[in-house]
């Protein structure tokens, strides 16, 4: 008995110094997972294949402070990524050929960074980013390691723009979610809200992109399977909630088919 009483007590400090499941990484593992982030965002457009894809984009309002969002128009439209160059064509409006002749329900909010810009311009370090660990998260089943990071206005390359009527550089933050192994990321998002110009007409603008494993031409690729981008105005809110699918390869005679047969 004294003896397996010993072997108990010996055993209980070692349970209790093991680290738990979602301790942060030591600093050194830190940044390994950040310069494999680095390596993998830097390199990102220029290993993507040339590819087509639908972009379904569905527009949604709401007043300064309601949660009744009021829908809009989807919007139905051909991708093309050729040579690291994105190019939209508006196709279908509420599932109808698109007519240039007639007026949408509201402007579209138009974006750009979902195929790497936001992700190499993150990790590109003209933007000197600061990063700090947050957590580790799963994401579909995927454990990832989460960064929160900082971009000031003087390095920063995110602009806004209302028409012709004004245009800014915004700093902004936001948050990094990395495969821990590869430096891959799966989620990125950024905000900016502070040091808006009055002449924008907006007080914040957010973006949540995620990532998704493809297939193209039989190779396997990560590339965006949704985005929401969120618009704070002086008088209310847009979203945009972005769906990405029917990747695949870019040939000279790719066609995608829209409804009705529409190509």
């Amino acid at each position: 008995m004294n003896r397996l009483l010993l072997l108990c007590l010996l055993l209980v400090p070692a349970a209790a110094v093991q680290a738990p499941a979602d301790a942060p990484p030591e600093p050194a593992a830190q940044d390994r997972m950040l310069e494999a982030m680095e390596q993998y965002g830097m390199q990102y457009v220029a290993s993507l294949p040339n590819f087509l894809c639908v972009q379904v984009t569905r527009q949604l309002e709401a007043g300064m402070h309601s949660d009744r969002w009021r829908k809009g128009d989807t919007l139905t439209s051909r991708l093309s990524f050729h040579d690291g160059q994105e190019k939209r064509t508006l196709e279908l409006v509420n599932g109808k050929p698109a007519d240039p002749m007639k007026r949408h329900w509201h402007t579209p909010l138009v974006t750009e960074g979902e195929f790497g810009i936001l992700l190499s311009r993150v990790v590109d370090p003209a933007s000197d980013a600061t990063f700090t660990w947050n957590r580790w998260e799963t994401v579909r089943g995927k454990r990832l390691a989460v960064f929160d990071y900082s971009v000031d206005k003087e390095h920063s390359t995110l602009t806004m723009q209302l028409s012709d009527l004004a245009k800014a550089t915004l700093a902004y933050r936001g948050s990094v979610y990395v495969d821990a192994e590869t430096g891959a990321v799966w989620r990125i998002t950024d905000t900016a809200d502070s040091g808006i110009p009055p002449q924008l007409r907006m007080q914040a603008i957010s973006t949540v992109i995620d990532y998704a494993e493809t297939a193209i031409g039989g190779k396997p690729y990560l590339l965006p399977s949704a985005a929401t981008v969120a618009v704070v105005t002086d008088t209310g809110r847009v979203r945009n909630e972005l769906e990405f699918r029917d990747y695949r390869k870019f040939e000279a005679e790719s066609v995608i088919k829209f409804g009705d047969g529409h190509e």
